[in-house]
């Protein structure tokens, strides 16, 4: 025969200390805070979104281009809008030259819009009053890469001076082209003109663009019309 249990006693409960013995505490179980690999880790990533959420935030604003629109000056370096410049001559014989400079400045704008991720851009010509002097200015609300003269190994052409070379004034820059000038003359100011000219910063980019070379041969007297668009644009 079993004999019955002592009374309090209980098979599913672990029987106590033996008489004499402390009673064994279990260690508390170490929090996940507690552990130097833990809150070093939790430190890098705390610290990676405090610094980054900031950084991409500003790279986003900064980078982004903005779709704001822009107006082109009713005048530039003393030349009028082209359309305005031809309808003074000849409103009526003029209208199939209007109606095509119109459509080329607006498709262009379209291109260059296109070109910065949807930027705000504009195109423009402009004109002298006897239609003998003519330029295109081409407007960005984004930056843009300067701009690049092709390498040319003078010496080993013979050539006086690159076909074409950067000028650099103030921020503005320059692409001249200076014809073939044999070594031992100097380029014909005459025959030398400055194809378009830039200036860029964070939010705009402004080019000017030759569309004769008649009055466009003096990079700073171009440089000053982009400066004046730069001040009316910015």
């Amino acid at each position: 025969m079993t004999a019955d249990p002592p009374p309090g006693f209980s098979p599913d409960v672990p029987p106590g200390p033996a008489p004499g013995q402390p009673a064994q505490i279990p260690a508390p179980r170490r929090s996940l805070l507690s552990r130097p690999a833990v809150t070093g880790l939790l430190g890098v990533l705390i610290g990676a979104l405090l610094v980054g959420v900031p950084w991409l935030v500003l790279t986003l604003l900064v980078d982004a281009p903005s779709g704001r629109a822009l107006s082109a000056p009713p005048q530039l370096g003393g030349l009028s809008r082209a359309q305005e410049a031809i309808a003074k001559l000849d409103k009526v014989k003029g209208q199939p030259m209007i109606a095509r400079i119109a459509k080329t400045d607006r498709e262009t704008a379209a291109r260059v819009s296109v070109a910065y991720g949807g930027a705000g851009a504009i195109a423009q010509q402009y004109q002298d009053a006897r239609l003998q002097r003519a330029f295109q200015l081409v407007a960005v609300r984004a930056s843009s890469p300067e701009l690049v003269a092709p390498y040319e190994d003078t010496e080993a052409l013979g050539l006086a001076a690159p076909s074409t070379e950067l000028v650099r004034v103030g921020a503005v820059q320059c692409l001249r082209y200076n014809g073939s000038t044999p070594a031992g003359s100097a380029p014909d100011p005459e025959r030398s003109f400055v194809t378009n000219c830039q200036r860029t910063g964070p939010a705009l980019t402004v080019t000017l663009r030759s569309i004769s070379s008649e009055g466009n041969r003096d990079p700073r007297e171009l440089a000053g019309i982009v400066e004046q668009a730069w001040r009316e644009l910015a």
